[in-house]
């Protein structure tokens, strides 16, 4: 805390005041939450990420940079980095500063010019351009933000769990309960800095809405979901947003079912008005997605997954895809460096809601089971589709192949998990009111702990690492010990609480115990939650915050508008773009598939979906425009690289006759020829260069061999370069359009026509015109239909007063 500072309260400050705000909307417009809940709410994200908001530190694992060039002389931090949050410094940060450098600069974040050979920005989901909780916390900029972020899901998942349950006719108890075992659960917190987040803190928030829309059917109700949903179609994760919405619109359908045949229609009318707006406004990023993710390599190995087809699993592999709903650790965990089930402990266990929720819903599916009738709203459509989400994640024969046939990889997906969780904290929640109007059995909450308990112990038992039983013993051996006092209080409350209460129905009361019964397991299950998941996000120092070692210093001084690469795993690909550099390589799912394969003989291997760059002597280097590639200390390169940095944080090597990011050349050669190009002006999206008429000027020694040539190309003359054409750049010759092509596969080439002296670049990706056009319809229409017109004053008013 040396490096504190009062400026450091800045973003829980910030937090605070955007919680503040919509909350006072929620209570001058639609229901509103309790002193005491809102609270218990804003303590929970100060608990998690107090750090982060008041402390100075930085929510991203940073410590993680120590295991790359040219990092690893940085001392450690402690406690060290979550090794499965690499992605939220090498992918989402650089992403999103990207953007918000775009919007900064008042430009859409179109073009993202500094990974690869460019790729897009706005129609790449998980940049998360035009998501409107980051751009709230766009004012802090990347280090402090992410901590914002982090809070701000957590709230509003929070907030809009407990008034979707309380409008949904449970009690304060019930609905707190439930809404902390979704807003504290795997999904939530362990994916807290990912874009599919997202999806997670605005999925209450969309059925809440829909509730009050069946409810009231006010303008201010459909408004709010028409909010929500453009939110959530900006979530950046179209896996788990598309699970969002089927979870919507079977809530909307169910809704409608239980409304008399003459008040169906304005409810589904309203509601899917409501959608089709906030798809039309939201249609600037959609529509240059849906353009560009076929071509992305995301997309093309998952349909290499699906023509390979899908097989059932084993019964091994089907205990490690469901028993983590359960037992959370039972293999170990990749916090830990020690993980031996189906995928990591993120994708596995973010399925737990909490053991006194799993118990609770237990017996709800119970009191099903026994033909009991189903009192409270919709717990019929949630237990549907908790069993559906379980029987899709055991993946029975068939239905992968099915699922993959409507959208590719959707048979192996593990974002089921989310709409699990949530019907799994809201049957919780249901069985807790039931306890709470003494509707529950004495006995009942026995047989479920006992069923329950029977599983978390085989699942911690029985499920030792293959290779090293004794591997994480003491870890796993306590968390069941914890798991198992849990469950036992859950019970002792459920037990102490339960049995029938006739007087109690007849008269309407509730039982003060009972009631301070659910208010108990709400704080079990809160303390449990926090306990497992809490470590998931530790806070690092600021000292670590992107350090500046001398060979990204060198670089920063030197590069110009050439580009870098680096060996193997030294210096993630997209984290070069934090320090202004221009990398060669590109870490991304949504990378183009086009470039993937251009790049082919110079990728050595992949760490998951990291490039891995190696062969340093072919030539696609030179044609890519890298100058300078960055080796570990020792590893020697063979020319036409020069030693230029010996450091003992890294080696940088340079080559000189690197060919210029844009060039003339003839259609036969290909090579460049002339003289380079001059840029009049250059933005990500937009590139101006001047072109030099044939003859009219010689080349100076100092321009780069790779560009030398006997005067300008002779015959008809083509621009090329290393520019990605993924579709939507145009070329402006002189003022005119001019046609474009593809050379290399996907780098962008272009016939010039005859005394052409200027050329213009523009990016407009496919789609972002007509995206804008129907946002800006949208927006009319809602305005129109849902925004109140000002009041015409009275006669009264206006006769003058004497």
């Amino acid at each position: 805390m040396s490096d504190w500072s009062p400026a450091d309260l800045l973003p829980g400050i910030y937090a605070g005041a955007l919680c503040g705000l919509l909350a006072a909307a929620l209570r001058r417009w639609f229901d509103r939450v309790p002193g005491w809940a809102l609270g218990a709410f804003a303590l929970l994200p100060c608990l998690l990420f107090g750090g982060a908001l008041f402390g100075g530190k930085v929510l991203l694992p940073l410590d993680n940079l120590r295991g790359h060039v040219p990092f690893r002389q940085l001392p450690p931090a402690q406690p060290h980095g979550n090794l499965l949050q690499g992605d939220l410094i090498e992918l989402v940060t650089p992403s999103l500063a990207g953007a918000w450098q775009a919007l900064g600069n008042g430009r859409w974040p179109l073009w993202n010019s500094r990974v690869g050979a460019g790729m897009p920005l706005l129609a790449d989901p998980q940049a998360q351009a035009l998501q409107p909780l980051a751009l709230l916390a766009m004012p802090l900029g990347p280090l402090r933000a992410p901590g914002v972020i982090a809070a701000l899901r957590v709230w509003l998942a929070l907030v809009f769990t407990f008034l979707f349950l309380r409008l949904q006719r449970l009690g304060e108890g019930p609905a707190l309960a439930g809404s902390f075992a979704f807003g504290l659960g795997g999904f939530l917190l362990l994916w807290v800095g990912w874009p599919l987040a997202n999806s997670g803190a605005l999925l209450p928030m969309v059925l809440y809405a829909l509730v009050r829309c069946e409810r009231r059917g006010g303008r201010r109700d459909a408004l709010l979901l028409t909010l929500g949903l453009v939110a959530l179609l900006l979530g950046g994760h179209p896996e788990s947003v598309l699970f969002v919405l089927l979870v919507a619109l079977a809530f909307v359908l169910a809704l409608a079912r239980g409304r008399p045949s003459g008040r169906r229609l304005p409810l589904l009318g309203g509601a899917g008005l409501a959608a089709l707006l906030s798809a039309a406004a939201a249609a600037p990023a959609l529509l240059p997605a849906v353009d560009y993710l076929p071509q992305s390599l995301r997309a093309a190995r998952l349909h290499d997954q699906a023509r390979e087809g899908t097989r059932a699993p084993d019964q091994n592999e089907l205990a490690q895809r469901l028993l983590q709903v359960a037992a959370p650790n039972a293999y170990g965990n990749s916090r830990f460096a020690f993980y031996w089930g189906a995928s990591n402990s993120n994708e596995d266990a973010s399925g737990f809601v909490g053991t006194a929720t799993l118990l609770a819903a237990l017996l709800a599916v119970m009191s099903g089971l026994r033909g009991g009738r189903v009192r409270l709203p919709q717990e019929g459509l949630m237990l549907v589709v908790a069993g559906l989400c379980l029987a899709l994640l055991a993946r029975p024969p068939g239905v992968p192949q099915l699922l993959d046939a409507l959208v590719p990889g959707l048979g192996e997906s593990r974002r089921l998990l989310l709409p699990l969780g949530f019907s799994v904290a809201y049957l919780g929640a249901c069985t807790l009111e039931r306890l709470r109007r003494g509707e529950t059995g004495r006995w009942q909450p026995a047989a479920a702990a006992a069923a329950l308990a029977a599983v978390v112990v085989w699942g911690y038992l029985a499920h030792p690492d293959p290779a090293d039983p004794a591997r994480l013993e003491i870890f796993r051996f306590g968390w069941l010990r914890w798991q198992l006092r849990f469950l036992a209080a859950a019970a002792l409350l459920f037990l102490g609480a339960g049995g029938p209460a006739r007087e109690a129905r007849r008269s309407g009361a509730v039982s003060p115990w009972r009631a301070a019964a659910t208010f108990g397991v709400a704080a079990l299950i809160a303390a449990e939650l926090l306990l497992v998941h809490g470590p998931a996000n530790p806070p690092m120092p600021r000292r670590l915050a992107f350090p500046s070692p001398p060979p990204l210093q060198f670089l920063a001084a030197r590069l110009g508008g050439d580009r870098i690469a680096a060996l193997g795993r030294a210096l993630p690909p997209n984290l070069a773009s934090l320090y202004g550099l221009a990398d060669a390589r590109v870490y991304n799912p949504m990378a183009p598939a086009a470039y993937a394969a251009l790049t082919a003989p110079i990728t050595a291997g992949w760490w998951g979906e990291l490039p891995l760059f190696g062969a340093p002597a072919d030539p696609l280097y030179r044609r890519l425009g890298v100058r300078f590639l960055l080796t570990g200390a020792g590893e020697p390169l063979p020319p036409p690289w020069t030693r230029v940095l010996g450091d003992p944080s890294g080696w940088l090597w340079e080559e000189r006759e690197v060919w210029p990011r844009f060039f003339l050349t003839s259609r036969r050669d290909g090579r460049p020829q002339g003289p380079p190009l001059e840029g009049l002006a250059a933005e990500d999206d937009a590139v101006s260069l001047r072109v030099r008429p044939p003859g009219s000027e010689s080349i100076s020694d100092g321009e780069r061999a790779g560009s030398r040539a006997a005067g300008a190309p002779s015959g008809e003359r083509w621009l090329a370069g290393s520019l990605l054409q993924d579709g939507g750049w145009l070329l402006l010759a002189g003022g005119r359009p001019s046609p474009t092509g593809v050379t290399g596969g996907c780098l962008l080439a272009a016939p010039l026509p005859p005394a052409t002296l200027r050329l213009d670049l523009l990016y407009r990706p496919r789609g972002f015109i007509a995206g804008l056009l129907l946002a800006a319809l949208a927006t009319a229409a809602a305005a129109a239909l849902w925004l109140s017109p000002p009041r015409r004053p009275t006669a009264a008013a206006k006769r003058p007063s004497r």
